[in-house]
Order: structure tokens, then sequence, then C-alpha cells
């Protein structure tokens, strides 16, 4: 049975008026195979706010580890 793992990675972009901003990327390694992950976002019905998105994505990094660099091997 292969190891499953949670990762995670901080990358920067640039938001609309070209503001630096930083996202967390989240990842499953399945035995040898990574698979990116998105926390999804249930916005209300009426409020269309999701209030409890930030905690999903804050449990989520509080269990990955950080994404270890691609190796070149050929």
């Amino acid at each position: 049975m292969a190891e499953v793992k949670l990762y995670k990675k901080n990358v920067s972009y640039k938001d609309k008026e070209g503001a630096e901003k930083t996202a967390v990327n989240f990842y499953i390694r399945c035995g040898t195979v990574t698979v990116p992950i998105e926390v999804k976002y249930f916005a209300n019905k009426e409020t269309g706010v999701d209030n409890r998105y930030r905690e999903r994505k804050t449990v989520l990094g509080a269990f990955a580890e950080e994404l270890p660099e691609k190796s070149d091997s050929k």
C-alpha cells in the first residue's frame, strides 16, 4: 500500500492591480504521484460568503509539510 502525505507550497503572484500576493497551494502525494488539491469555497446562498473557508485552509496548512523541490532525475 502506498504512503499518502499532505504537502503545501507558498507561491507568489500579482493581483489585478499588480500588487505582490502570496498564496498556499496544497498537494497530496500518493506513492510517487503528486496531485494538487483545492480547498472548496462553499458560498452561503443568502450572503454569498463562506465563513468556514479560512478554517479549512488553516487546518490543512497546520498538518501539511513543505513540498520538497523537484530533483532532476533522468
